[in-house]
Formats: C-alpha cells, structure tokens, sequence
C-alpha cells in the first residue's frame, strides 16, 4: 500500500508540474510558495472538519515538534534554497541536481532510521537514478559541451541544499508518522513551513510586491488546480507513502515524477517522445518494479 501512495504521489506531482507549464509564470516563487501553502492548509484543514480529524490530538510534544521541524526543513528553507537554486541554473541542470534527493533520503534513512535496502532494491535505485539522468539531460548538450557551461556555483550549492532540506524533512517526520494520522500530520507541516515564511517575507525589500501578487486575480484560478494536484493530493500522499512503506522504497517511487512528466508532456502538451526518453521510461520502470518487490 506505501508503494501504491509513493507512485500515486509521483503522479499528481508530475500533473501539477504540466498544469503548472500550462497556466504560466503568474506568480514570483515566493509569492507561488505563499499561494500553495495557503491553499493546501485550508483544503487539508476542510478535509478534517469532515473526516472529523482533530486540530490538537493526544500527541506526544515529541510528534508535534518533530513534524514541525519537518515543514520548516522541507517546505521553508527547501523552497527558499530550490526558488533561489532555479534562479541561477537552466531546467537541465536543475533535474540534475534533483536526482540528490533520492541518495540523500537513502542516507539520512540509514542515519536516522537504521533502514537498509536489499541488493535489488540498490540496483532499482540506480536504474531509476540513470532513468532520470537520460531524460533530463541532453545528449546534444553533453557531446557539444555546453552542458552546465557558466552555471553559477551558488546555484549548485543552493540546489544542493533544497535536496538535502527536503529529505532530512521527511525523514525525520517518517519517524512520528507511525503516531500520527496523515492529514493531520501534513497540516501541521505545512503550516509549519507557511509560518516560517512569515519572517522571510517581512524582511523582504521586495515584500509589497508579493502581497500585490497575491490579490485575487485569473491567475489564482490558473494556479489553483496545479495546488490542488501538487500541494493537497500528491502532498498527502507523499506522507502517506512514507507511513506505510520505508523512507528508501518511497523516495525511489517518488522519483517516478520526472518520468510522468515526460509521459504527461508526450499526451498533453504534444511534445515529442524520443528514443532518449523512451529508454528513460523503461529504465524506470524496470527499477521501479524491483523496489517495489524487493
């Protein structure tokens, strides 16, 4: 069932991405950031006046604290060092260094959670890595060496730093969500990370323009399904997956998302699938399955 969540979380992750290509660049990312969280706190706190999931439950201070340390780690300062990271660098290289999210979740799983993966698990794990190195970089770029030609140095640190933020954030909540339920869980992170914010904003020279972004406007009905796909449903699966299945097995599922996106931009946005890409889904797949089975 946690691989079932994991690879269901890749999805609408990957959809929200081609939603968010279709709808533009209608927001600053700190501006978008604010927006999403906003969104996803007040749909997730709807979803548990319904289900009848208490705000404060009988919860060790130990699971609070942790899962808010989770949201100001993985949504607050990730976002900061990934918006600032895609500032400097072309998309290319960007998917580049999202591929460290898997080895860093694998590291701090091993660190904090004592988690090891089988032998087929590992191999899983580098066909799903290779996967994503085939499809997001080009062949072109790498023969004419133009690829990562006048990158920015603090555009690799940050990207760097977003990876490792975002997988010490679910590692250390995968460690109290055995004690949690999940939508109450992804509320506190995101309020969490929403409330850490705040300061940044605050001490922002360019804090007034934010707040204008945020006026409702076409844009908000342009963003809003890409949160709800991307910030609400793959957010709460995201934990979901983490809960049911180990750190490692999900964070390989999870990767799964630039493969969909290439499947979704092949449907949808009429873009075209080549031999690269093609070899980049079977690879994938292929290592998707001996996680799962491992």
């Amino acid at each position: 069932m946690g691989s079932a969540f994991a690879l269901a979380c890749a999805f609408f992750w990957a959809f929200a991405v081609i939603l968010f290509k279709k709808a533009g660049e209608s927001f600053s990312p700190i501006a978008l950031n604010i927006y999403k969280s906003v969104v996803a706190m007040v749909l997730i706190g709807m979803t548990m006046l319904v289900m009848g999931i208490p705000f404060f439950p009988d919860a060790a201070p130990r699971v609070w604290w942790l899962l808010i340390l989770s949201g100001l780690f993985g949504v607050t300062l990730a976002d900061i060092f990934y918006f600032s990271s895609l500032n400097h660098l072309g998309a290319g290289m960007v998917a580049v260094v999202e591929c460290l999210y898997l080895p860093c979740v694998l590291v701090f799983s091993y660190i904090l959670l004592g988690e090891r993966m089988g032998f087929w698990g590992i191999i899983g794990s580098t066909l799903v890595l290779c996967a994503i190195l085939v499809g997001a970089v080009s062949l072109k770029d790498l023969t004419s060496g133009n690829f990562g030609r006048g990158q920015n140095m603090w555009g690799i640190c940050a990207g760097v730093l977003a990876m490792m933020f975002v997988a010490l954030g679910i590692v250390i909540a995968k460690d109290v969500l055995d004690q949690a339920d999940v939508f109450w869980a992804t509320f506190v992170r995101v309020t969490a990370g929403l409330v850490g914010l705040v300061p940044i904003v605050l001490c922002h020279p360019e804090r007034m323009r934010f707040v204008r972004e945020l006026k409702f406007s076409k844009a908000w009905l342009n963003a809003f399904p890409a949160t709800v796909s991307g910030n609400y449903i793959a957010l709460v699966l995201w934990l979901a997956g983490m809960k049911y299945t180990t750190a490692s097995k999900a964070a390989v599922l999870n990767q799964m998302s630039t493969i969909f996106i290439f499947i979704l931009a092949t449907v949808w946005l009429k873009e075209k699938m080549t031999a690269q890409r093609l070899a980049a889904i079977f690879l994938a797949v292929t290592g998707a399955y001996l996680v799962i089975f491992n």
